[in-house]
Order: C-alpha cells, then structure tokens, then sequence
C-alpha cells in the first residue's frame, strides 16, 4: 500500500510538472512580437520586459516586473481568467474585481466618497470660478448605473449614495450651478440608458441627461422626433467586460443620435502627441466599430483638447471632462457655435497652454460619479 502511495505521489508530482513546463514553453512559442502588445479584451497594454539593473535585482522590482511581464503571457491566460472569475461567482462572490452582476447587467460598484477628499475638489473649483465671475458655470455629476440600478444589490452590499455625493457639492459650491438628472435617470430606469457591460451611459442615457442640461441652461432641447437614430452596432462588450470576461451578459448596442437637417460640424483633435490640431468632418470614429474599445467611436479616444465648430450660431461653451461627455457632447451641439473641450486627466501643463476662459460664454464641468470621487485632476483648475 505504501508503494502505491509513493508511486501515486510521484506520478501527481510528474504531471503537474510536465503541466507546468508545457505550459511555459507554449507561452515562450507564442510570444507576441510587439514589446506591449495590446489586450482588446482587457483594453490596456500588456507589461513590458523590465529593464535589468543591480539597484532593480536588490529592491526586487526585477523579478516583480519580470512575473507582471510572464503573468500577462501566459498561454491561454484571458481562458485561466475566465475559468477563475466563473467558479468566484459560482461560490456565491458578490462582484468579482469590483464588478457586480445581476439581470444580464454589469454594475461597477462604488462604495462611496471622502468629504475631505471632495472638498478639495470643490476649493479648486470655486477658486476657478471665483477668477472669472462673469462667466455662468455648471457643473453635471452624471451618475452610474450603480446608483440608478441599486436595488438589484445585496442588502449587504457596500454601496455608497452618488444623490448625497452631488448634494454635497452642490452646497460647497458658491457660484457653479449644479445641475441634478438623476430623477430623470431613476424615471427612464426600465429603459436602455447605460450599457450592461461597460460603465457609460447609452446615447439614450446620454439625451436624457442632454434634455435636463439643456434646460438648465435655459434652451429648449431637442426632442426625441427631431433625430434619425443610427444602430451603429450590436456586439459592444466594453470595461466592465474587460474586468470580468462574462459572456453571459449581453453584447451591448451602440447607437449614434443624428439631428434631422443639413449641418456643417468640424472636430479639431490635439491628441497632446505633437503635430499640432488634426481636423475631422465626423464626431464619430467608425473604424473604432471594427475593435474591442467601440466607445471611442464617440469623438474617438480621450484626448487633452479637442474643438467642435458646429456650423451654427449661438453661444460658445468649455468644458471640462471625462469620457461620460463624448456621447454627450453630440446632443449639445444643437445650442452652440463652438465647444471647446479639455480633459485634465491628460494635461500637466495647464489648462491655459490650451484655451483662454475669456473667450468662452460658459463653462461646464462633466464628470461621472466615480471618476470625481476618486480622481485628483480636477484640482490641476489652478495650475499655472
């Protein structure tokens, strides 16, 4: 009996070794030739081989950048990462890397925010404000799916208020006019208003929240009957995807809102890479349909600065953004002659190495609930 043992142990020790040295070798044959490939799954690159040196050998950065680096080529990796998230859920795992699902619906969770965290936010805002009093000023947080959809969360699950979050900022904002469309958000809930595997809101979810901004700004928007509307695709599967790899949840449908009518729009693009403003005669980027990240076919991937000349007369606007604004963006044209457009995410420069406030009749900030809560960028407001 003791023999069998031995020899069961030993043949359990061979297998999982020549396992483990397949596996190692398929990886090494399978090699992608680009030093950081791209992932359209996980929409990044991969590692990058870390550089060899003594200093990095002793803090043991070396062996951590090299396991990032084999770890991100492993054969059959994104197939391990499936296997991996579907027994999590299988033994009863609320969210597996920050994402919950329930009803064919992916929901990024967000457990809350900082008050001294924001509050720094809301100093860096006021203080921009305060420099250009004569300039109207509105601020939309847009809320996620999280909040629209909280119901479908376990009683247990730790979840945080985005309705308190805006509250919050809209009584530590002196003159910047906050503008609320979660009422109309939780109203239209029923209706495809965010998409179930990434975590922007639809065009639909985008007009809504266009409707309630417009009106804020005292013009009459759109309605629905003055657009064609365009099925641009029905097999987006986005960031939350990315995070979780769950076929079971729906493709996603992507629609593009034209206003009815002959218009003239032109969209100036300074991707921040040098070679100055590049000019386009589309707000949509349709060889983004034909990839993973099909999102970017709203104004194309997020960019320090872009400039939108919409052909019509009106008013001129800046905003400050995040990437909830570009399918928003599209519904505001119909009210100015010119947005101008800056994401601080991608600017260390300052926002005047780009525009002149003075220029613009208002400003508006737009950023969804989690991105303001977590981010620090809106703070650059005051860098020089």
């Amino acid at each position: 009996m003791k023999l069998k043992g031995k020899l069961y142990k030993i043949i359990t020790i061979a297998l999982f070794a020549l396992t483990l040295v397949s596996f190692t070798v398929l990886t090494f044959v399978n090699l992608p030739s680009e030093p950081a490939p791209f992932s359209e799954n996980e929409n990044r690159n991969l590692a990058v081989f870390p550089e060899v040196s003594v200093s990095k050998y002793k803090d043991r950065s070396l062996m951590k950048g090299i396991e990032s680096w084999f770890s991100d080529r492993f054969f059959g990796r994104e197939q391990w990462i499936k296997v991996r998230n579907g027994t999590e859920r299988l033994i009863g795992k609320v969210d597996v890397n920050g994402v919950y699902t329930d009803s064919d619906r992916m929901m990024q969770i967000w457990e809350g925010y900082n008050s001294e965290f924001i509050d720094k936010h809301l100093k860096a805002m006021n203080k921009f404000a305060a420099a250009y009093p004569d300039k109207q000023m509105y601020f939309l947080l847009a809320p996620t799916s999280q909040e629209v959809y909280s119901d479908l969360f376990p009683s247990c699950a730790p979840i945080g208020s985005q309705s308190e979050l805006l509250e919050y900022c809209r009584e530590g904002l002196d003159t910047i006019q906050t503008i609320n469309v979660i009422p109309t958000m939780k109203l239209h809930k029923d209706d495809y208003i965010y998409y179930r595997t990434d975590h922007h809101w639809t065009s639909f979810g985008a007009y809504l929240a266009y409707y309630d901004a417009a009106k804020a700004m005292g013009f009459k928007p759109c309605e629905l009957g003055e657009y064609d509307i365009e099925h641009a695709s029905d097999s987006f599967r986005g960031t939350l995807y990315s995070k979780t790899l769950d076929d079971s949840v729906t493709p996603d449908i992507m629609d593009y809102y034209h206003l009815k009518g002959e218009r003239s729009i032109k969209l100036s693009i300074n991707d921040g890479k040098g070679g100055g403003l590049k000019r386009y005669d589309s707000l949509y980027f349709r060889e983004y349909l034909d990839v993973k990240d099909k999102y970017s076919s709203f104004l194309g991937p997020n960019t320090p600065y872009m400039s939108i000349e919409t052909g019509t007369e009106g008013p001129t606007l800046l905003m400050f953004k995040d990437s909830y604004a570009h399918s928003l963006l599209p519904f505001l044209t119909s009210h100015f002659s010119r947005i101008d457009v800056l994401d601080l995410r991608l600017i260390n420069t300052g926002y005047s190495s780009y525009v002149k406030v003075k220029d613009y009749d208002s400003v508006m900030f737009v950023y969804n609930a989690i991105t303001f809560s977590e981010g620090t960028d809106v703070r650059k407001l005051n860098m020089k």
